[in-house]
């Protein structure tokens, strides 16, 4: 990273307040999670948010066990003490494109109970995932994520400085979950790289959002619109910079038009896949909901 930063005690001890400020405007408290009890709380958010067919569990107990004991991160945040949120992720390793590999931490799993969404807690759990990484001198944070969420895209992407650098078709498979279910399970990779520049001007709230308008009268490509009807427009573009549509709310769409949604997939599954598996990455979102993608030179 050009921008990289040393870790040392002053940016753990930034991270630190960074992490205290976002649990306040949230109104939780995140901390870390040690007992079976605890394990077992972080397994209700996460089996709420993607309730399994028949009484199933997203993550096992045992699992969480063993994961902890082998140096894994679970947090849970809470109001009081009730838990309204929790976060796995467990350390792994990434292929650089020059063939050496870089140990990151992969955060598998976050969510928040119901009604709990889109009041910053998502923020709070990962800047206190960020403090925890630094404090093990790990320098990068990766996760999946929907590419068709659009409130994910917004987390991930402008609220907390991440680039979204690869494409996994149906990464997962076949998922038999609330949210997921009669949908393809594409993924982003998310790359959160958080001694850079980029995530301290996003945590600090300076990152722009722009406008479609703004960046088409610039030069930017509109590779995938959105109709009058909510459906998306494919158009065969060129150029460094491409905008892709999402659609609202494609969790809602799953429950009330299912062809259309399947539609979203492949078309932003065409727009996008080959511009980041050619080096290309996204880098933000616009006002009205388009990935702005930057080609790979």
């Amino acid at each position: 990273m050009a921008d990289e930063t040393v870790i040392d005690d002053a940016l753990r001890e930034r991270a630190h307040a960074e992490s205290a400020r976002a649990s306040a405007r949230a109104g939780v408290e995140v901390r870390e999670l040690t007992t079976t009890r605890e394990f077992d709380l972080a397994r209700l958010v996460w089996d709420t948010a993607w309730p399994q067919p028949q009484g199933g569990t997203e993550m096992t107990a045992h699992l969480i066990r063993a994961l902890h004991h082998s140096g894994a991160y679970v947090s849970g945040a809470y109001v009081g003490d009730e838990i309204v949120g929790a976060c796995l992720a467990f350390v792994g390793r990434g292929q650089e494109p020059d063939g050496s590999w870089h140990t990151h931490l992969h955060s598998h799993v976050a969510a928040a109970m119901p009604g709990r969404t889109d009041r910053g807690l998502g923020t709070a759990l990962k800047v206190h995932q960020r403090a925890w990484a630094l404090d093990q001198d790990i320098d990068r944070i990766e996760w999946t994520f929907d590419p068709l969420v659009r409130r994910n895209a917004r987390l991930n992407l402008i609220k907390l400085g991440g680039t979204a650098v690869r494409y996994f078709i149906d990464f997962y498979g076949a998922m038999e979950d609330g949210l997921n279910a009669g949908d393809e399970s594409d993924r982003f990779i998310l790359r959160w790289d958080i001694t850079s520049d980029r995530v301290a001007e996003a945590l600090g709230g300076g990152s722009e959002v722009p406008s479609r308008a703004s960046l088409v009268a610039m030069g930017a490509a509109v590779a995938v619109g959105v109709d009058a009807d909510g459906a998306p427009v494919s158009n065969d573009v060129d150029g460094p910079v491409r905008l892709v549509a999402l659609p609202e709310d494609v969790v809602a769409l799953r429950g009330s038009d299912p062809a259309l949604a399947r539609r979203w997939r492949q078309a932003v599954r065409a727009a996008v896949a080959p511009v980041v598996s050619g080096g290309g990455r996204a880098v933000s979102l616009t006002v009205e909901g388009d990935y702005v993608l930057e080609v790979g030179s």
